[in-house]
């Protein structure tokens, strides 16, 4: 049986896109942390793994969720697996706070940052998804009768 886009077991493919997604995720936090300190913050590797929420991180971490939506819409490329990547990428983030910090997160705080910046992660990468997926197949090299 043949389908568009029939899904195919590849668990080095798999692996490999989640590795460029968390390391996209921890490059924009980095990346932002190290902009931040042009403005007097001394940044350390204990705020990317903090168990506790902080106002700094928060917008590090929503910010790195939206540039790895768009991620998501360049490497997953399939709007169905959004959810899965954003989830995994928070899990995995969630295990490596916890290895850091010798510690499992109990702050509120902490736990709705990370559904948000899952939100944001999965809604993001499921609307760029489908916009990319919408768009006209060109059957002919030429431009289309429709276009203006």
């Amino acid at each position: 049986m043949s389908s568009f886009r029939s899904f195919v077991w590849d668990p080095m493919l798999l692996i490999s896109q989640m590795v460029c997604i968390q390391s996209i995720f921890y490059m924009t936090v980095t990346f932002l942390l190290i902009l931040y300190s042009f403005f007097g913050y001394d940044p350390v590797l204990s705020t990317i793994f903090s168990n506790q929420a902080s106002r700094l991180m928060a917008m590090c971490q929503v910010a790195g969720s939206l540039v790895c939506a768009f991620a998501l819409s360049v490497v997953v490329q399939r709007a169905k697996q959004c959810l899965d990547f954003a989830c995994t990428l928070h899990f995995f983030h969630l295990l490596i706070v916890v290895a850091f910090n010798l510690s499992f997160p109990f702050q509120l705080s902490w736990w709705l940052l990370q559904i948000l910046s899952c939100i944001v992660c999965t809604v993001g990468g499921e609307f760029l998804c489908m916009r990319a997926e919408s768009q006209e197949i060109k059957l002919e090299g030429g431009p289309s009768k429709y276009d203006l």
